[in-house]
Order: C-alpha cells, then sequence, then structure tokens
C-alpha cells in the first residue's frame, strides 16, 4: 500500500485576494460616502436661521472680565449657572467668544467648564474676514 501524503491548503493566495479586498473597499469608501459630489439645488428657506438669542454666550475680555449672557460672572461659579440654563435645555449651543489676544489656555479653561457643566453644542466666535 502506498502511503497518501496530506493534502495542504496554500492560504497565501485566499489572503492576498483577502488584502485585496479590503483595501479596495478603504479606497472606494469615502466616494461611496460623499454625498456633495451630487449635484442638488436645494430650496431656500427662511426656517433655516438660527436664533443667536437661544446660545449660551460667554464673552471673556482682554482685561480678564469674564461674562455669561452679558451678565458679568465668577470663573467659579461658571459652571454651575451653565448648568442651570442646560437643565432647560440640554442642546442649547455654547458660544465662547473671547478677544482674539487672550492666552489660548484661557479659552481652552473656558471650553472645558463648558464640558464638564454639560454641553453637548460648543463652539467659539470668529468674526468675517
Amino acid at each position: 500500500m502506498k502511503r497518501r501524503g496530506v493534502a495542504n491548503i496554500d492560504v497565501l493566495p485566499m489572503a492576498c485576494v483577502g488584502l485585496l479586498l479590503v483595501i479596495m473597499m478603504i479606497m472606494t469608501a469615502p466616494m461611496v460616502m460623499s454625498h456633495t459630489r451630487t449635484p442638488v439645488l436645494v430650496p431656500s428657506a427662511h426656517t433655516g436661521e438660527r436664533k443667536v438669542e437661544d446660545d449660551i454666550a460667554i464673552a471673556f475680555t482682554l482685561d480678564g472680565r469674564l461674562f455669561l449672557q452679558d451678565q458679568p460672572i465668577k470663573k467659579e461659579d461658571l459652571a454651575e449657572e451653565i448648568q442651570k440654563i442646560l437643565a432647560r435645555d440640554p442642546y442649547r449651543l455654547v458660544v465662547v467668544r473671547a478677544d482674539k489676544d487672550v492666552a489660548y489656555e484661557e479659552v481652552l479653561e473656558l471650553l472645558s467648564i463648558a464640558k464638564r457643566a454639560g454641553a453637548k453644542r460648543i463652539a467659539c466666535a470668529t468674526k468675517k474676514k
């Protein structure tokens, strides 16, 4: 009786095909997911305008004064006051307006305070050029 050899399946070609499929999916996914290339003319509407008075405005001046909704406030009380406002509407936008010459660390601290207070939507105010 002859002894038969054990049949081995060569998995290298199968792994190469699998890797090729993964690479093709990675390359084509951004093109498939991008809807900006679809030429669509969207209608204009007046209902899409945001009301700025709904925002929670935090202002920080160059001389270090802090304001919440145009009222002076201490930095220690800021988180508590933001929490009170967000208790009524947790999805209100918190807008941090800081003088352009204020230290970056100060602005980051205000953003951090707003985040810890529970703000889900935070933005920094800028001016159009």
